[in-house]
């Protein structure tokens, strides 16, 4: 080829290449998925299914894309889990089992016997039953032994560990002791024993035992008739499943004798940082308006312990905790509930899709409607599977508590705030910013940007602040009515232009109507003269009154309102999300339940509508809706507005009317009457076949990828390195490495790592916390006089190590001998002969390579000093040469005659 057309061709091949670069730098790039307003999908459609095997299939194949509750697995199952490449799981720790016992007695209405009436036989029942043989046999692993209402893996539990450490081993297995402890009390009762059965005037003593069927707690419930069989007494077992349970035990009334036991589950639905109100929630008539909590009637001494929790009563942090730990001494006494365990659950769903999980209740939390999406495309179907599918009655005041229902009901509703799925703080969703203005002399601190915090002298109530309502002058009662002029705290929440640019489902706009309109309501429901009165809502009113102090609206444009109060927590915000809500309900939609219940045809509460014997109401399926239809109807016609004399200032009737018309439209498309403002609609619900189906708002402000920074969580991963061994009376040092995926984890971001030093029968020796030592290293240094309380033995260094990012403590832990001085002088004598003879090995083992490098250096010497010879040979031979005559040369050779010589 020649030089020229080399070039040539060249030249070309550089055109070409420049022409085709131009191209691809001036070709449109793919535009990148627009993303919506609302979620990223375009709708979820629930599915009902219970079988743990079919649900696996399901999701395998992708017929369903995430199941919402946990999944019962036998070992076969679990395997597969793990190994199939469609299938991923999160883990989540925040449901757990537990027996919740009939109260009433100690005779029911039929003159049947209850047992469980004494609170002495219910402690027993602890002793009864052996947590672990539950944790290993029927859990198969995946739950940690329980015994109070605080879940394990949060941090008030690592807070009480060594109070609660040391109930554990009080209350542990011990069967002997429940047998005495429960034949003592039966006799006590006027039972008789004999041919190994329990009677009562003649008549054997029947345990009706409600034993649930969907999960392990068929299991576990027959485990616990086994043992009551033991021990003489009849056992009924009765299999239902959630629906056909929850009429005997929840909404009916107990002294009716229906039942003695049920197998509870529970679920917290998100991580927390404070559970100082699950003592009320559990064990009083605080907790729930349901007839089973009106029933309980606990030690006064543990109400008021209770009550001061629940309504955070307390100064201080030492003082609440102080409270904490008489609670659980006192609850595990009145044992209306035996805790049973603390499931770890992996939350199933395709690799094809992502939604965020809480770390307690998995994909139970709101968070989930606001993620949820396919991985490679923006819309789609969504298929979402769950044990139950509508349960209970949805209604805007009483309605259902299942987390089968709250999964779909908190993603048709927005919220002033949502919960961190890792940490458990509050995270504005619809408050902007906000301020807390505290007494001095209250322990709270804050933590998170959007909150400010203020300590003043004093919180004064403006005279004009609305502190209640009075039913009978119809008016509102304001704070200087009252007569109140401080409170502890003052909230100042904005919350934007929201008056008349947030969009409801139905097409309605919210307006300061939402906002106040129904302020009476709950007024009404605790006047006995009023046709809305619920003697259920009575308590927790009569604890809320004594909290809050009044309220105001600052502004409208933007809305900022005003809070005075007197709930105090440790972490400031908590203070403004208690009372700082949304309307996430339009007045209107409330409205036409409050008509119906003012006539008398529904009831918001499962308990009201008991006591009327009329419908639970329910907005989304059932007799409700004819009923709620037909009093829809006439308050279009009238104009009804709800409380009339307060809120027409609010509400014209044209107003009214039109938004009535506007839920009637609603009812005519959709079936039901549940109207919110959240990501997603309610489009079809069928209360009977319970499917159901949500449908994208696109009117919903967020974008769908405003909570897309929630990835996964930062848990600590701890190591404990105990000592060889300790001596009594002597001090001995513990390394605890905490890291995160192999890197130290940073100490500042460590919230604690607290210890306890059990011995081998679980009593704590020592307790306190590591100091940090650098980064992902922390020391526990164990004194003298914690050491000094061993004898030979095995004991155990436990570690709770909490992360400011991730409120989940991790446990660790690692066991360690203590030994004798005369034994840990044998040891140390042995040791120190060990090193002895390695040091005598290892001297000789020099020495000889010693020996070796002198033998090597002295031949070394020995070949330098010749060659040196040579060479002061070499040289004298090159200073004389030139003064030797130079021989004459001989002829040329052929070169390959050539021939080289040593001289």
């Amino acid at each position: 080829m020649g030089r020229n057309k080399a070039l040539n061709l060249l030249a070309a091949a550089i055109i070409a290449f420049v022409l085709t670069a131009s191209v691809f730098a001036f070709a449109p790039a793919a535009a990148a998925p627009e993303v919506p307003n609302g979620p990223w999908v375009d709708e979820v459609v629930w599915i009902k299914e219970g079988d743990p095997a079919k649900v696996v299939d399901m999701i395998s194949k992708g017929d369903m894309h995430a199941y919402f509750i946990d999944v019962r697995v036998d070992p076969k199952l679990a395997e597969r889990i793990k190994t199939d490449p469609n299938i991923a799981y999160k883990y989540a720790y925040g449901l757990y089992f537990e027996l919740t016992f009939n109260p009433v007695g100690p005779e029911f209405k039929d003159g049947s016997f209850n047992p469980f009436s004494n609170p002495r036989i219910r402690e027993a029942m602890n002793w009864l039953i052996d947590r672990n043989y539950i944790v290993n046999e029927i859990m198969l692993g995946f739950a940690r032994p329980k015994w109070f209402p605080l879940v394990s893996a949060f941090p008030d539990y690592a807070k009480l560990a060594d109070v609660v450490k040391i109930l554990e081993a009080e209350y542990s297995y011990k069967p002997e002791k429940a047998r005495t402890v429960i034949f003592e009390e039966l006799t006590k009762m006027g039972c008789e024993y004999k041919d190994g059965k329990w009677y009562y005037k003649g008549k054997p003593v029947v345990i009706k035992f409600l034993i649930r069927i969907e999960d392990q707690r068929r299991q576990i419930g027959d485990y616990v008739a086994d043992q009551l069989e033991k021990l003489g007494f009849t056992v009924e077992r009765m299999y239902k499943s959630a629906r056909e349970a929850a009429p005997i035990w929840l909404r009916g009334n107990p002294a009716d004798g229906q039942w003695h036991v049920y197998t509870g589950g529970w679920i917290t639905t998100a991580v927390s940082r404070d559970d100082a109100d699950v003592w009320a929630y559990f064990y009083t008539p605080l907790g729930r308006p349901e007839p089973l909590w009106q029933a309980y009637k606990p030690d006064p001494i543990f109400y008021e312990v209770a009550r001061k929790l629940w309504n955070r009563e307390f100064k201080t942090i030492e003082e609440r905790q102080e409270l904490m730990a008489k609670a659980a001494e006192l609850a595990i006494k009145d044992s209306v509930r035996v805790w049973l365990v603390d499931q770890i659950v992996p939350y199933l769903y395709r690799k094809d899709v992502t939604l965020a999980a809480d770390l307690s209740g998995g994909f139970a939390t709101a968070l989930w409607s606001r993620t949820v999406r396919f991985v490679d495309k923006v819309g789609g179907t969504f298929r979402a599977g769950n044990r139950e599918v509508l349960v209970d009655p949805w209604n805007p005041v009483a309605g259902t508590n299942w987390v089968y229902d709250a999964v779909l009901i908190s993603a048709t509703q927005g919220a002033a705030f949502l919960t961190n799925p890792y940490t458990g703080l509050p995270m504005p969703e619809r408050v902007i910013n906000a301020t807390v203005y505290v007494e001095k002399g209250v322990s709270t601190t804050v933590s998170s940007d959007w909150l400010t915090l203020r300590f003043v002298d004093k919180v004064e109530v403006p005279a004009d602040a609305w502190w209640g309502y009075d039913t009978k002058a119809k008016k509102v009662v304001t704070a200087g009515e009252a007569g109140v002029k401080a409170a502890k705290v003052r909230i100042v929440a904005n919350y934007g232009d929201v008056i008349g640019k947030i969009k409801y489902h139905d097409g309605t706009t919210m307006s300061l109507a939402d906002w106040v309109a129904l302020w009476p309501l709950s007024f009404y429901r605790v006047d006995p003269d009023s046709p809305l009165y619920d003697a259920a809502a009575v308590p927790g009113f009569t604890e809320w009154r004594k909290l809050f102090m009044g309220w105001k609206i600052l502004s409208t444009s933007p809305l900022v309102i005003e809070w005075y109060v007197n709930f105090t927590h440790p972490e400031a915000e908590f203070i403004v999300s208690s009372y700082a809500g949304w309307p996430s309900i339009p007045w209107h939609v409330t409205a036409i339940g409050i008509r119906a219940e003012e006539k008398g045809l529904l009831a918001f509460s499962t308990s009201k509508a008991d006591k009327m014997k009329v419908e639970w109401m329910n907005y989304i399926g059932g007799p409700s809706l004819k009923i709620l239809s037909d009093v829809l109807d006439e308050m279009i016609n009238t104009g009804y507005i709800p409380f009339s004399e307060w809120a027409s200032k609010y509400i014209t009737p044209d107003e009214a009317k039109a938004r009535y018309q506007a839920l009637k439209n609603w009812y005519n498309a959709h079936g039901h009457f549940w109207v919110g403002d959240g990501p997603f609609y309610l489009d079809r619900a069928d209360f009977l076949a319970h499917t159901a189906t949500l449908k994208a708002n696109r009117n919903y402000p967020d974008k769908a990828d405003r909570w897309a920074w929630l990835a996964e969580p930062p848990i600590p991963e701890v190591k404990v390195e105990a000592p060889e061994s300790v001596v009594p009376g002597l001090p001995a040092n513990v390394t605890v490495r905490v890291s995160y995926k192999g890197q130290p984890y940073p100490a500042a971001r460590i919230d604690f790592v607290k210890y306890l030093v059990l011995d081998a029968a679980g009593n704590v020796l020592g307790k306190g916390e590591a100091k940090a030592v650098r980064d992902g290293v922390f020391v526990i240094q164990l004194s003298p006089e914690v050491t000094g309380k061993m004898v030979p033995g095995s004991y155990r260094v436990l570690t709770f190590t909490l992360s400011k990012d991730v409120a989940m403590p991790v446990t660790a832990e690692s066991t360690f001998p203590a030994i004798s001085q005369a034994a840990y002088l044998t040891a140390l004598l042995g040791r120190t002969e060990a090193r002895i003879a390695s040091l005598e090995q290892s001297v000789n083992a020099r020495l000889s390579d010693i020996e070796g490098r002198i033998a090597a250096l002295s031949s070394s010497l020995n070949t330098a000093m010749a060659v040196g010879a040579v060479a002061l040979v070499l040289a004298l031979i090159a200073l004389a040469l030139p003064f030797v005559r130079k021989p004459k040369a001989p002829p040329a050779a052929k070169p390959e005659e050539t021939v080289v010589k040593t001289q």
